[in-house]
């Protein structure tokens, strides 16, 4: 299968290439900068002159779109999120089309969200994303083109050259180092809040998985859930850093403090589980091993 792929580069797409290429795809990959990688054809440019290279996504058996600029600067979601894939659609001409996009479209809610869950769109990125998951769903199975398979993952967990790229496995690990003190608004905040999680090689075989299904719709994938509390008393475990709680009213952070988010996001699976056999392998204490083995062996300058 010969796939054309964006955000090759970025920290989610370090872990899903490496994936399809072991499963036996030709990958095109679409680069904003100067870039080499390792078993794909690669293609400078950027969404915003996607029409500059329409006929090499034509020829692709599939698009998997993971590029995405993170803003919540409202112009560059428009012009480069929104526009952009606007334009790989319809450049689009045959075989399916893998759409990352992201379970905080749901906001910051306190249950189990399956994919009907309500929509609360705090930001400008999370209206790029469910911009796009709009486009798709329009366009799909017409002039050719297989379903759209629209993929809510839980927060990334990815270890790779950029795993402090805006990552929140990268941000409480900087904050644990920092001996910062978590600030939650009651024991039973502490308790529970937290997210669903997956690793990033576990996300590279979900794309897998949906790439060799005919499916369309939206997903929602995760690997597992955590407390926040849990994932800060791992890292102070496995990287012997010190890092406590507090617990009081007023979460506002003071000096040395750190709120996270005051939410408990965990996703139901079912649905892609059902439809694919899909299983994670990659656990929260893998992933934080992981993680810290690859802080002390090449830490950030």
């Amino acid at each position: 299968m010969q796939l054309f792929v964006t955000g090759a580069t970025g920290s989610v797409g370090q872990t899903v290439v490496p994936q399809l290429l072991a499963g036996g795809c030709a990958v095109t990959a679409l680069v904003r900068g100067p870039a080499a990688i390792d078993g794909c054809r690669v293609i400078e440019g950027s969404l915003q002159e996607i029409d500059r290279v329409a006929g090499e996504i034509a020829a692709c058996d599939a698009i998997v779109h993971l590029g995405c600029t993170r803003s919540l600067d409202s112009t560059e979601v428009l012009q480069q999120d929104i526009a952009g894939t606007a334009g790989l659609i319809d450049a689009w001409r045959k075989g399916p089309f893998i759409y990352a996009s992201s379970s905080t479209v749901h906001g910051y809610p306190l249950g189990i969200l399956n994919e009907r869950a309500g929509i609360d769109l705090w930001n400008w990125y999370d209206r790029g994303k469910y911009a796009n998951e709009l486009q798709l769903r329009l366009a799909e199975r017409s002039n050719g083109r297989d379903g759209a398979v629209i993929l809510r993952p839980a927060l990334i967990f990815a270890v790779n050259g950029r795993r402090h790229d805006r990552q929140m496995l990268g941000e409480i690990f900087v904050q644990c180092q920092l001996g910062s003190r978590f600030v939650f608004a009651s024991d039973e905040a502490l308790a529970t809040y937290g997210c669903a999680f997956i690793g990033g090689t576990d996300f590279g075989r979900v794309v897998d998985a949906a790439l060799t299904r005919d499916l369309s719709g939206i997903y929602n994938v995760a690997g597992g859930f955590c407390t926040w509390r849990e994932l800060i008393e791992m890292f102070n475990r496995v990287a012997g850093t010190k890092s406590e709680f507090v617990v009081r009213a007023d979460t506002r952070p003071k000096s040395g403090e750190y709120r996270l988010a005051q939410s408990r996001t965990e996703l139901d699976t079912t649905a892609f589980a059902n439809a694919t056999g899909f299983m994670p392998k990659e656990t929260l204490g893998e992933l934080v091993e992981a993680f810290v083995r690859a802080e002390h062996s090449s830490p950030r300058a």
